[in-house]
Order: C-alpha cells, then structure tokens, then sequence
C-alpha cells in the first residue's frame, strides 16, 4: 500500500540508522543541514533579543492571570509526569522525550519559583522545595532517559 510506504516513523534507532547510513538514507543530511542552519540563526537572533529584554524590562511587574499560569505550568508539569508512567508501563520509546522534558519543566519550575520569589519565608520555602524536590526529581528524570538511550539496541537489522 503506497499510502503506508509513504508514513514515516523515525524511532531513535533508526534514526541512528540514518545517520550512519548517509548513502542508503538520503533524507537525513538534508535534514540535519536545515535543523543547523535554523537552529543557528534563532540562536543567533536570541542574542541581542536577550540583551534588549534585559536592559528594558521592568524590575517589577504586576501580571494578569498569574494563578492560572502558574497552575497552568503545573499542570504541564502533571501531564508529563503521568506520561513517565504510561510510557513505562507500555515500555514505549516516548519515555525517553517524556522524562527529558519532565526534566526541563522541573528544572523551569525551580527557577521561576525561587526568581519571583520575595524575600523572607516565600524565598526560603521556594529554594527548599527547589533543592528537596524539583532539581532532585528533575536529575533523576534526566538520569533515567540517559540510562535508558545508553541501553537502547542501534543496531541495523534488516
């Protein structure tokens, strides 16, 4: 069925197929010049994007919905988590993504909290959970998809 040989499904395995089989997949160093080339120049335009954002914004700021975006942010963070277990329990490839990104958003939410956090109790209480919770749990995270990418089977089997 044409319609099936056209879906493309990349896992992490074939992907490394693909990278190191330049001749037989020709897709890939396409790719891999358009994702540098457009990688490069957004990093390229953050630079000086950064710059002007630090010397105009203001130090303080009052924020609309500021409940809802941090609740919102936390239920990302929920979403994440629970995918960690369906992708567990399914031994899914996806568990990799999902822990490396529960990875980011805890260590996100880590800093945002102890950043806007004010002086005195609330700044004591936001690093405490940073460094009891949120970075533990977010190295842990990253820990476990290293472990698992390093024992991932990159063979070609045909």
């Amino acid at each position: 069925n044409k319609s099936k040989n056209l879906q493309v499904y990349l896992s992490l395995r074939e992907l490394y197929i693909i990278v190191n089989n330049k001749d037989k997949y020709k897709l890939f160093p396409f790719a891999a010049k358009w994702v540098i080339w457009c990688y490069g120049l957004l990093g390229l335009c953050l630079i000086p994007w950064t710059l002007y954002l630090a010397q105009s914004l203001p130090i303080r700021a009052v924020a609309r919905n500021w409940d809802i975006a941090w609740v919102g942010f936390d239920v990302f963070i929920l979403i994440t988590i629970l995918a960690n277990v369906v992708f567990a329990i399914y031994r899914s490839k996806f568990l990799v993504m999902s822990l490396v990104t529960t990875s980011v958003l805890l260590a996100v939410d880590a800093w945002f909290d102890v950043i806007v956090s004010r002086s005195g109790r609330s700044i004591v209480v936001a690093i405490s959970e940073a460094l009891i919770f949120e970075l533990p749990l977010a190295l842990i995270s990253f820990s476990i998809a290293l472990n698992l990418i390093s024992k991932l089977d990159f063979k070609d089997k045909k």
